[in-house]
């Protein structure tokens, strides 16, 4: 039974060919279901238009588009039945290609670089001689000869090279309707961080960042999946865990210093958010020492780091990664979430992903594996077990519930 998404491994894939390195010119009419792989791909577009879908994120392509996918792109070519596309494919083992490519430098940045886009309009002059490159690639590759795969290797470097200079210099922007822009939803997350307990509305941190709140609804929903009330409320019960994890703060002190207007109404957030009551959560997670607690509102590297998953949500991220990226040490990373949110960072990472798959399964037109995948997750198991684990109840479940 075929995986979902699509997952194919080079040890399955290279074996046929006698080489780590695969290149063919083909034609593609309509659309090929979403996969990944452990191996590296490189499509160039050569006539013909489309869509690529990478990581929930939608690239218009035409004639000298080109992308490259890694192990962690969930991707897949749409393109229309009367503008069927022609394309070079080219496959290769990851480790091969570093290995080849050792002497050059930013080998590794070409692939690991993550504030680049993964598909580039090349110039025209980029482009021909990317078709040139790969014709060479594609006459090695028929003719089978001893020395095929080094060869295969030294015109893929030459390639990769001409590809990292075009991609440093701007590649296509995701055709997402209204692409959120990295910098709004920062200043807009880091002002809710700051402004959390007090009243707060669409139009006021709309003005404090300086966009629109039509514009900054939309940036908003499309990195987190949320509306903008559900995420206020989401960073107020983060907020209320940390004061809930001390011995004294009463209900009523934790509902006015978290900003909600009542207890009453704190409750039922709460209860709607962690499945508990506050009472059952503060039994759960007294602190051994109240000193150790932290504040959201007064650390400036928990509303970076919450940032940063907003951000890369759907990318594979491991504690390791994430403070690397922050130019933080792993241990302070836990310590970090751990005295700030009363979570781990696998909890954190799973709430995250699962309110954003919320909103996506309010659409009756994706489909529970769809929603997995947008959302981060490998295969649907996974995916149904940590839903489960966070709402109570399975997707199909939510999604049939009546709307509040």
């Amino acid at each position: 039974m075929p995986r979902i998404p699509l997952y194919y491994q080079d040890d399955e894939f290279f074996e046929e060919f006698g080489t780590s390195c695969y290149i063919n010119h083909e034609k593609m009419v309509d659309v090929f279901p979403l996969y990944r792989h452990d191996f590296m791909e490189i499509s160039l577009i050569v006539e013909g238009s489309g869509t690529e879908l990478c990581n929930g994120r939608t690239y218009p392509v035409q004639e000298g588009c080109v992308s490259v996918s890694a192990p962690w792109h969930f991707h897949t070519l749409n393109t229309r039945s009367d503008q069927p596309v022609t394309r070079f494919i080219c496959e290769f083992s990851l480790q091969d290609y570093l290995h080849y490519a050792s002497v050059w430098p930013d080998a590794r940045s070409a692939l690991f670089d993550s504030h680049v886009e993964p598909v580039v309009q090349l110039s025209e002059q980029d482009y021909q001689r990317s078709c040139s490159i790969f014709n060479d690639m594609y006459e090695i590759f028929t003719q089978k000869g001893e020395d095929r795969q080094v060869r295969l290797y030294l015109k893929l470097v030459e390639f990769m090279m001409l590809f990292h200079r075009a991609q440093k210099q701007g590649g296509v922007q995701p055709g997402r309707p209204d692409a959120p822009r990295d910098q709004l939803v920062q200043d807009a997350l880091r002002c809710i961080h700051k402004l959390y307990s007090q009243e707060l509305t669409l139009a006021d941190v709309a003005r404090e960042v300086g966009a629109s709140p039509a514009t900054l609804r939309e940036q908003l929903l499309a990195y987190t999946g949320q509306d903008f009330q559900a995420l206020v409320t989401e960073i107020r019960i983060r907020n209320a865990c940390v004061l809930l994890g001390l011995k004294t703060p009463t209900l009523k002190y934790i509902a006015h210093n978290t900003g909600f207007g009542s207890v009453q109404t704190f409750y039922r957030a709460f209860q709607n958010y962690k499945g508990m009551t506050p009472e059952e959560y503060r039994k759960r997670h007294w602190m051994e020492s109240e000193g150790k607690a932290g504040y959201l509102m007064c650390n400036n590297e928990i509303w970076q780091l919450l940032t940063y998953l907003h951000l890369h949500f759907d990318e594979p991220l491991t504690p390791e990664s994430v403070a690397h990226e922050l130019g933080i040490s792993t241990s302070n990373l836990h310590k970090t979430i751990k005295y700030n949110l009363m979570e781990s960072f696998s909890e954190i990472l799973r709430e995250i992903r699962i309110n954003y798959a919320c909103g996506l399964l309010m659409n009756p037109g994706l489909s529970v594996e769809q929603v997995a995948v947008e959302a981060g997750y490998n295969n649907s198991k996974t995916f149904i077990r940590a839903f489960q684990a966070e709402k109570g109840c399975t997707p199909s479940e939510f999604r049939s519930r009546e709307p509040e």
